[in-house]
């Protein structure tokens, strides 16, 4: 289940982000139309308010990965598996029910 919801979220991710830096783009550029069929001073015009637009595409992402850089230092730490071992030898083994034989690991 863990598998599938994390699969579902890089999924949405990617959606979202290609429909966010698709708006990105769309907005500054203001070429005069398809790229390939201009010819001359138009075409110049139309490619270097493209690559414009790119660079506002890149500087959004760049600025994007140092928020979650700064985001993922922020996390706790711990000193990896002989902490978490250790943990989990410190928690007490759950009492047994007396009546029924089971024991319940909600208590």
């Amino acid at each position: 289940m863990a598998t599938t919801a994390i699969r579902f979220f890089q999924t949405l991710g990617t959606a979202l982000g290609a429909a966010l830096f698709g708006t990105v783009i769309t907005r500054p550029y203001d070429g005069p139309g398809p790229l390939t069929a201009l010819t001359g001073a138009a075409r110049v015009a139309g490619v270097r308010s493209y690559v414009d637009a790119m660079d506002s595409v890149f500087l959004c992402g760049a600025v994007l990965m140092a928020a979650c850089v700064l985001m993922g230092l922020r996390l706790p730490r711990h000193s990896g598996p002989r902490e978490a071992a250790r943990i989990v030898a410190d928690v007490p083994a759950p009492a047994s029910s007396g009546s029924r034989g089971h024991s319940s690991p909600l208590r």
